[in-house]
């Protein structure tokens, strides 16, 4: 088991040296999404359904990351996922709630430049068997293949599914998932 595990992860740090080529393979590979030259976060700006994740790179001081040339991965929650968090989702939209709102964002981000197809690669690399990897936040996520849904799971056990397709910048990819994948503390926690 850990020997598919390793190969699987073996796989997917192969991905970041893959992004140099990736709006080569975009042109060529009808399956790839369409890499866009803005960065991720400019990209993720002018995505419809992302609007509350682009607001909260930009209030939290993120979006330099993600402007940067570093490559990122974002599982982005949609504003469908924060609308769950009722009351929650609002206080942490509040601009004196930024550190808890970039902690949320923190435990999205995944090291280098991950499409779905990468993800699915790397599945099916490791037969089946969950893939794991570590976010920004140090959290580790598992991803599986649940029929055809993709799903991510966080530490604390919760579960997202992708909710859309990938959006590739120069710089990154953001993969829509429709659960906000880090417990926060509810508006009467504080």
């Amino acid at each position: 088991m850990h020997r598919s595990l390793a190969w699987a992860l073996a796989a997917l740090a192969l991905v970041p040296l893959a992004a140099c080529d990736k709006a080569d393979k975009a042109a060529t590979d009808d399956a790839a999404p369409k890499v866009s030259s803005e960065t991720l976060t400019a990209a993720i700006g002018g995505t419809p359904g992302l609007t509350t994740v682009a607001a909260a790179l930009k209030g939290t001081g993120l979006a330099n990351v993600f402007d940067g040339t570093a490559p990122y991965t974002l599982l982005a929650p949609d504003d469908d996922a924060f609308g769950k968090l009722g009351e929650t989702g609002t206080m942490l939209k509040a601009p004196e709630n930024g550190a808890a709102m970039a902690s949320v964002i923190k435990a999205h981000v995944l090291p280098g430049y991950v499409t779905v197809k990468d993800i699915d690669a790397a599945l099916k690399a490791a037969r089946g068997k969950p893939v794991r990897m570590t976010t920004m936040a140090g959290d580790e996520v598992t991803f599986v293949r649940d029929g055809e849904a993709l799903s991510v799971t966080a530490a604390d056990g919760s579960t997202a599914r992708v909710s859309g397709s990938d959006v590739a910048a120069g710089n990154g990819v953001a993969i829509p998932v429709d659960t906000v994948l880090k417990k926060v503390p509810s508006a009467a926690e504080g």
